[in-house]
């Protein structure tokens, strides 16, 4: 009952600078923290905003209903004995009435067959901040910082639902989809270095997939060069999309997704890659969108 009314009082108050934000997240991130020791969904469930939410969970498509999302933290709590959860703020950024939230965890658990599962690895989030202070998750997205299984979610079953389409002025919309194209036209062209430099603040941080997150675009161009290089590797086909946009004055928040079709080793092998990212641009002092901080995971 304290905790409660201690939570209460602090979901009242007007937040002012970034370092409130980050007090309240960190009560947040108890609350989530102890409701997966005691398999309840409905923590998490309760602070997605009804609107318009977005959840990007690792190893599966993006979900768009609280329906979906509750779906989905249901069946993994009920799949899975969580034996430990921990969860760190790393960063946080205060834009206007927006939160954005870098952090990373830890989750000892068991499935359902009793194998275990240590899933370390890091998420960022995107709050919004009514004028009373309260918090409200418009989305979220995570992933491992090394190579897991995704068979070990594959018990977790989605419904298949419709990408949202970008509500905002033609213009930026139009802007944010040339600044894909020439992702996609690099990533084509295997040329990681001009990937990093032409795209990534020097300030940026990158999370992507099976590794921990790239602070720096000097510890981010040398995993681009070496991601991308060519080693007999064809790009067959390409496609970066992006869905929601949000302006948030010299920044704009996107939802990304992409298809990749690969082959190596003179078409012998192929496969499909599939996924999404929550990407942070920041205009710099020409005005053009760089990656400011950007997250990524696989389908």
């Amino acid at each position: 009952m304290i905790f409660l009314l201690v939570f209460t009082n602090i979901q009242g108050q007007a937040i002012k600078n970034t370092e409130q934000l980050k007090e309240k997240l960190k009560a947040v991130n108890s609350r989530i923290a102890d409701s997966f020791l005691h398999n309840d969904s409905n923590v998490i469930v309760q602070y997605y905003d009804d609107a318009a939410p977005v959840c990007m969970p690792e190893y599966h498509k993006a979900l768009y209903t609280k329906e979906d999302i509750k779906s989905y933290y249901q069946q993994w709590l009920t799949n899975f004995k969580i034996n430990a959860y921990k969860r760190d703020i790393f960063e946080v950024q205060l834009l206007d009435n927006y939160g954005i939230e870098i952090g990373i965890f830890n989750i000892d658990e068991v499935n359902d067959k009793g194998s275990a599962l240590v899933y370390d690895g890091k998420y960022l989030n995107v709050w919004k901040i009514e004028k009373d202070g309260k918090l409200t998750l418009i989305s979220e997205i995570w992933g491992a910082n090394k190579p897991i299984e995704g068979t070990n979610f594959a018990s977790i079953k989605t419904n298949e639902s419709d990408t949202p389409k970008p509500a905002v002025k033609k213009a930026l919309e139009s802007e944010v989809n040339k600044r894909n194209e020439r992702i996609a036209e690099l990533v084509t062209k295997r040329e990681g270095e001009k990937h990093a430099v032409e795209f990534f603040t020097k300030d940026a941080i990158y999370l992507t997939y099976d590794t921990p997150m790239f602070i720096g675009l000097e510890n981010i161009k040398p995993y681009f060069v070496e991601h991308e290089k060519p080693n007999g590797v064809s790009i067959d086909s390409i496609s970066i999309k992006a869905s929601r946009i949000i302006p948030v004055k010299n920044f704009v928040i996107e939802y990304g997704y992409y298809y990749v079709d690969v082959s190596w080793d003179n078409k012998k092998g192929r496969a499909i890659v599939t996924g999404k990212s929550i990407n942070l641009w920041k205009r710099d002092e020409n005005g053009i969108l760089m990656l400011y901080r950007q997250m990524v995971n696989h389908n």
